[in-house]
């Protein structure tokens, strides 16, 4: 197993779904971790406890992904309370559906200040920490979806699709001080956030698929902790599908 002991991670909406689990995968591995949560109190207490029992420090944090100045409070008080921050993964993201012309102007600002500025947000807060200690891993949670035109999920394909413009700009401006950059692109995962996706959609996400078999956070969790290693020390600036061969 990959090992990621004695670092300090900070996951952005981690107390539940694919989050919770990139939190639990890191501190198995030996990481303290901080991680945001934007309502679910309890369920965030619920897995810093759990966190200790591994025996890893954890801490939460009520924030939403869009402030730009709690993003930077909350990486400072991580420092502050956990040590010098080694691992930032953003996987803060929403999603509204319906078609181009159907789109609210409120779902496309939100789901794009959720999932595109509110990685921007912890990154800028986070770099110059990596930069000062010459070192660092950055993983945002994209999606295949940021990489082709899926009908009726305008404002959450352009988000993800902006993570790989970010994500490699940051790569290529943070590789001279050891910091590495990526994006993780799952298909389609069944979360908590899933559990009224219709049959008849998991049918055809199956039929993309050349394994036939749909994801689960336990399938995009490790790729995350690899990225976090010092095993992926040579990989920066890449999209790595995670998705069942739904893509191809």
């Amino acid at each position: 197993m990959t090992s990621l002991a004695n670092k300090v991670a900070l996951v952005t909406a981690g107390s539940r779904g694919l989050g919770a689990q990139i939190v639990t995968e890191l501190a198995s591995r030996g990481a303290d971790v901080a991680f945001t949560y934007a309502s679910q109190k309890q369920a965030a207490d619920e897995l810093v406890a759990r966190i200790e029992d591994f025996g890893r420090r954890a801490v939460c944090f009520p924030a939403d992904a869009r402030d730009f100045s709690l993003a930077h409070e909350v990486t400072e008080e991580v420092r502050r309370r956990l040590g010098e921050l080694d691992i930032l993964v953003c996987s803060a993201g929403i999603a509204r559906g319906g078609a181009t012309w159907k789109l609210t102007e409120n779902d496309w600002d939100d789901v794009v200040d959720v999932s595109l500025k509110g990685a921007f947000n912890y990154i800028h807060a986070a770099a110059p920490m990596f930069v000062d200690r010459k070192g660092g891993k950055i993983v945002c949670i994209g999606s295949i979806n940021g990489l082709r035109g899926r009908m009726g999920s305008l404002s959450y394909n352009v988000a993800k699709a902006g993570l790989v413009g970010l994500v490699k700009t940051v790569a290529a401006e943070m590789g001279k001080y050891n910091v590495n950059a990526n994006v993780v692109a799952p298909g389609y995962i069944e979360t908590t956030t899933q559990v009224n996706t219709p049959e008849l959609i998991k049918d055809l996400v199956l039929k993309e698929c050349a394994i036939k078999r749909l994801g689960t956070p336990q399938d995009i969790a490790p790729v995350v902790a690899f990225l976090c290693s010092e095993e992926a020390r040579h990989v920066t600036g890449q999209v790595i599908k995670v998705d069942a061969g739904q893509y191809l």
